[in-house]
This record gives C-alpha cells, sequence and structure tokens, in this order.
C-alpha cells in the first residue's frame, strides 16, 4: 500500500532505483492500471509518475511533495547532440516566486530553499517522435543543496534576485541575470502579470529554475562523460564574480607586449587574446568549455576600443536558416530565447599609445526592454521580409544587391547582414524572392550593432 507523501528518504530513493530502465507505460502496466485519454493527453509526465508510482495526487501545494522528509520530486529530460554528447533538454522549473512575499526572508528561511533544498531528480531519455509515455527514465539523483559544491552561488543567485524586488524592478528581471539559479518567465503569454510589492508597474509570472545550461552540466556530471571538464574556481569558497573580480585587480592596466612575457607566449596569433583570457583564468582549453561557463551559460568576447573610444566590429550570431525563422513566432524563437538565457563575459583591450591595454572584465545580459522593443520589432521585420519574398530591394549596375533586412542605421540595437563565405554560400527560401525570383539566397545572421556596444561598455571609454 502506497503511503503517498509520508514516504522516508529512504524509501524515496529506493522506489526511483526501482524505475529505472523503464517508461511510464511500463510502471501503468506493472501497476494493472489503464488510464482514460482525458487523463493520458492532461499534464505531463511528472504529474503521471507522482500518482502510479508514489500515489501522490496532482495537487498545488506549497510544500515539497514528500513531506516529513522535505523532498521535491522532479522528472527532467534531456537528449543525445552531436557526437552522442548529453545536454539538458530544458531549464528545470521550480516554485512560482511571490514577488509579496518572498522578499521578506533570507536565503535559507525563503520559500524556495524550503521547497527545493531536496530535490529527488528523475532523468528521461527524450528521443523526438516517441510518444512521452515510452521515454525510458535511465537516472536518479538525490541533489541535496546543502551539500552541493554550487551552494555558495545558487545563494548569490538568489540574493540578486531578491534585491531586484525591493528595488522595484521585478518587471526587469531577466533570466541570463544570475549564474545557475534562474528566474523564469511562468505563465502562458505575455499577459501573465502579477503585482510587485515596490513599483507600479506589473511584472511577469516568474518561476524559480535551474538554468537549463546548469541542468546540462549536472546531465553530463551524472549520466554522461565529465572526466576532461575544466574548472575556473578551484577554491570552493569563492564566488564566481569574487574570481573575476581578482583576474581584474591582477591583470588590469597591462599591456599585450606586458601579458605575453608574462605568461610566457610567443605567438602572433589572430586569436592571441583569447589565448590571454584563457591564461588569465588560469586554463590550459578554452575559456567557454569550462564548468562554470558552461553551466552559466557565458560567452566570453574579447572587445577592442580604438584610440579614438570607437568600437569597430559588431558581435555576430550564427547564421539563420530562412525556412526555420517563417516557423518561429516571436514569444518562442530561437533569438529571443538566446538572449534571455545568455550571458556575455567581455574582456576590454583599449589601444592607448598604439599599443592594446587590458582594462577590464563586465559580465552583461541584455536588459528585457531591448529584448522586447528593438529585438522583437528588428526580429518581426525579418520575418516578414523572408514570409513576403520581399528580400531584395534593389540591384545596381554593378550587380551589388540592396536587400529590405533592417540595417544598423535603422535600429539602436541589432541588424541584419550577410554572414557567408562569399556571396555563393546560400541557403533555401521558403518563399522565391519577387524581384529576382530567386528561391536560395546568401546566409544571413543578426548581429549586435558596434554602437550599441559602445553604450554597453561606456565606462571602458
Amino acid at each position: 500500500m502506497k503511503k503517498g507523501r509520508l514516504y522516508n528518504k529512504e524509501e524515496i530513493q529506493t522506489i526511483s532505483k526501482s524505475v529505472l530502465g523503464k517508461s511510464v507505460n511500463d510502471i501503468l502496466k506493472e501497476e494493472h492500471i489503464i488510464i482514460n485519454n482525458k487523463e493520458k493527453n492532461k499534464g505531463g509526465l511528472g504529474q503521471l509518475v507522482e500518482k502510479y508510482l508514489f500515489g501522490i495526487e496532482n495537487n498545488n501545494n506549497s510544500e515539497p511533495d514528500f513531506m516529513p522528509a522535505g523532498i521535491e520530486l522532479k522528472l527532467t529530460p534531456y537528449k543525445k547532440i552531436r557526437k552522442g554528447q548529453l545536454s539538458a533538454k530544458e531549464r528545470l522549473t521550480l516554485n512560482i516566486i511571490d514577488f509579496k512575499e518572498e522578499y521578506k526572508n533570507e536565503f535559507k528561511t525563503s520559500h524556495f530553499w524550503f521547497k527545493n533544498n531536496k530535490i529527488q531528480l528523475l532523468w528521461y531519455l527524450w528521443e523526438k517522435g516517441k510518444d512521452k509515455k515510452d521515454l525510458i527514465i535511465t537516472n536518479e539523483k538525490l541533489l541535496e543543496l546543502e551539500n552541493s559544491d554550487d551552494l555558495k552561488q545558487i545563494a548569490e543567485d538568489w540574493n540578486y534576485i531578491i534585491q531586484k524586488i525591493k528595488e522595484g524592478k521585478a518587471h526587469e528581471i531577466s533570466e541570463a541575470d544570475t549564474m545557475y539559479l534562474g528566474a523564469c518567465t511562468k505563465g502562458t503569454n505575455s499577459l501573465s502579470l502579477r503585482e510587485q510589492p515596490f513599483n507600479y508597474i506589473p511584472a511577469m509570472q516568474r518561476a524559480f529554475c535551474f538554468r537549463s545550461s546548469y541542468m546540462t552540466q549536472l546531465v553530463r556530471k551524472y549520466i554522461g562523460d565529465y572526466s576532461n571538464v575544466e574548472k575556473v574556481l578551484k577554491n570552493k569558497t569563492d564566488t564566481f564574480n569574487e574570481f573575476v573580480n581578482n583576474v581584474i585587480i591582477k591583470y588590469k592596466n597591462k599591456t599585450q607586449k606586458e601579458l605575453l612575457k608574462e605568461f610566457n607566449i610567443n605567438t602572433n596569433a589572430k586569436n592571441i587574446n583569447s589565448i590571454l583570457i584563457s591564461r588569465m583564468f588560469n586554463i590550459k582549453g578554452k575559456l567557454v568549455l569550462t564548468e562554470e561557463f558552461q553551466k552559466a551559460n557565458i560567452i566570453p568576447k574579447t572587445i577592442r576600443i580604438e584610440e579614438n573610444g570607437k568600437i569597430i566590429e559588431s558581435i555576430s550570431f550564427p547564421y539563420f536558416k530562412y525556412t526555420d525563422i517563417i516557423n518561429e513566432e516571436w514569444q518562442t524563437c530561437k533569438l529571443k530565447e538566446e538572449l534571455e538565457t545568455t550571458k556575455y563575459m567581455f574582456f576590454v583591450f583599449k589601444k592607448e599609445h598604439n599599443e592594446y591595454v587590458f582594462k577590464g572584465i563586465k559580465l552583461w545580459n541584455m536588459p528585457e526592454i531591448d529584448i522586447e522593443t528593438y529585438v522583437m520589432d528588428m526580429w518581426k521585420k525579418t520575418y516578414n521580409t523572408i514570409k513576403s519574398g520581399n528580400i531584395i530591394k534593389s540591384i545596381d549596375i554593378n550587380g551589388i544587391r540592396k536587400t529590405n533586412f533592417v540595417g544598423s542605421s535603422e535600429n539602436r540595437v541589432c541588424h541584419v547582414r550577410p554572414h557567408g563565405r562569399n556571396a555563393n554560400d546560400v541557403c533555401k527560401l521558403p518563399v522565391a524572392d519577387k524581384l529576382t525570383g530567386v528561391t536560395e539566397y546568401t546566409k544571413h545572421c543578426f548581429w549586435l550593432n558596434n554602437k550599441y556596444l559602445q553604450e554597453v561598455l561606456s565606462e571602458f571609454m
């Protein structure tokens, strides 16, 4: 006879281990349970596992799933990507943030901590085209935050989110604000709003979550191969921000030549600055592949500021497929998701007396207001240009084509321009171009404007 929520820690882990290698349909067959079509299509796999494996009825209880054990149950998917590597399929959504209550507590007396400090994870392998009830539960892990190496960073993330609420900026929160613990949007659409305590502006409903990038590293650590992953933080007492600040203090205002000499590097490689920043972080390989950068989805970028205070280069994204763009919607498109979940670490080198000098580091993510205005406007115009077949605006006597894509002078934040090897490096068009009739066109991508980067990095000018 199942005891539902009254299972203790040992019983929860024993049952969790007993279902490894099984699907939800396997569990139902073993229990001789037949569910009706309404229940088949309602809710997710997690609710079926709670009900038919542990005997927990669907509820909106604010307590952890198992009391008094204080353990929350979460079923979460992962997938195989290139070369058999593993990746989380999505973030792990935790509890809804009550803006009016959560800020009243400290981290370890918060509702977040009460609800999520011990999580029984059940991982299942997602496979495209397979019925979700036939997906196999492959691994389990009792995640106890008190014993986690990431506890200090998770607490710092929680405090950052709470501080924004206290400042009346709940409407400005972005998932990319933090490292491991995020605040993701939670609702059916942009009208899912909540009141906040220190501002009259409604804020998007949000939930605490472990970010997708963080979940990917847990998948690789507990399921895949984690043997060759370098760590930035050798000292567990440091947070990531503390480590970065120490790097800035140690190397700020040193010239490129001085850094090359200090690290005993003799090269004229074009990626010299990338080599230098890896050495600053005491990393042998690529900085972007380290545990902390992967967990927090941080992309390092070297930025060069010229003596006149100008940044010459814009930042490009990978090229997009025209056929993909017209099958997306703004709220769920790849560009919006990337900007909402990615942090950029800018390593700034400024030219002084004809030599580049390291000026510091800025960890930055795009403000939500810029994403929902400038970027949205650019993306929608791109979508309409492709869908209507109005890509080529004109062709001059030299055969140079001018397009209807948004240029850097038309948008404060971003623009669209070619990103192929040459004019013959093309992608298929979903609609033939009206002016020329071509069904393929040169690869393009989204770019962040160099002048926008100058605004972002104004303190270094």
